[in-house]
């Protein structure tokens, strides 16, 4: 009896070993974000009327207080962060893809907030602020705002820019520069009764002839200076983790040709890919982590790829990690 207790005492014991720890489950996240070193600058208005701001990288800012819907008293602060490296852009996992699936390539993204009291202010109806972005940035470009999903994905809308600056001269003699619509030109003087003196851009519909944009939204989203990548190729694959020992991935798309990448947060029962745009070399470039180490693998995708691929997940660092986006 004694020897049946014994055994029976061994077998439990091995069991409870051999049982496997409930995997931790996933939480998106970006796995960059300890590289980011770009800040945001601060810029203290305080009660100022105007103002031309200059960010430290070159983005100048037409800044007018009554633009805004403010108190006499109300001190305006400015965060402006200003990110024309393209790593900077990728570290922040702010990826290049617009609402409806269409690949982007960066120039630039900004952020532009005007708070008082903490807390963010509305521009009046129909205000615009005027944004010059370094020379050349617009050329062939156009502008695009943030969307964010439940999960913090980041994607684009396009927006209309089909302004132009104008030197106007109103009743009085006083003349001031402004932005007006393109489709007003023609007719201002009729409609305002005021004198339309000149203006410093052609009425063009794009922006290839401009150095300046316009906000003209309330909500203080990133703004991106894109343009359209068409020459791209879809494919679909799947992805199988045969180890099961990760509960989720975060999956980048990274182009070497272009400043442009994707993000997905994907289950490990969630690991079908359709009509992910290509071009040149493109890889996807897989994370996970287990038990506070880091896990990788790389794939190139190509047209005449396997529809289903295995994982083949190995141990890394964040420094590994970093050097496999900064190539």
């Amino acid at each position: 009896m004694k020897f049946y207790y014994f055994l029976l005492l061994i077998v439990s014991i091995a069991f409870i070993n051999c049982k496997k720890e409930p995997i931790a489950p996933f939480v998106p996240k970006n796995e960059l974000a300890d590289f980011i070193t770009e800040k945001p600058q601060i810029i203290d208005l305080d009660t100022l009327v105007y103002k031309e701001i200059k960010g430290k990288h070159g983005t100048e800012i037409h800044y007018d207080r009554n633009d805004f819907e403010l108190s006499e008293n109300d001190k305006v602060q400015l965060e402006l962060i200003e990110l024309y490296d393209f790593k900077e852009i990728l570290y922040r996992n702010i990826q290049t893809l617009t609402t409806d699936n269409k690949l982007l390539e960066t120039s630039g993204v900004l952020k532009i907030v005007f708070t008082s009291n903490g807390k963010e202010i509305k521009l009046k109806k129909g205000a615009k602020i005027i944004v010059y972005p370094p020379k050349g940035r617009l050329k062939d470009n156009d502008i695009f705002l943030s969307k964010e999903d439940s999960l913090g994905n980041i994607s684009w809308d396009i927006t209309n820019q089909n302004f132009t600056r104008a030197i106007v001269r109103f009743n009085g003699g006083i003349t001031k520069e402004i932005i007006i619509s393109n489709d007003s030109i023609s007719n201002y003087n009729e409609n305002t009764g005021n004198d339309l003196l000149g203006i410093y851009s052609n009425s063009s519909s794009n922006l290839n002839n401009y150095d300046f944009f316009v906000i003209k939204e309330n909500s203080w989203n990133w703004i991106n200076i894109d343009r359209f990548i068409n020459n791209t190729k879809p494919v679909s694959f799947k992805l199988k983790d045969d180890s099961n020992n990760f509960s989720g991935f975060q999956v980048y798309i990274k182009y070497d040709s272009i400043r442009s990448f994707l993000s997905y947060p994907r289950l490990r029962d969630n690991l079908d890919f359709s009509n992910i745009p290509i071009l040149g070399k493109t890889s996807a470039i897989i994370i996970s982590e287990l038990k506070n180490q880091k896990y990788y693998d790389i794939i190139e995708l190509s047209e005449n790829m396997q529809a289903e691929i295995d994982l083949n997940m190995k141990k890394t660092t964040k420094k590994q990690l970093k050097s496999l986006f900064d190539k």
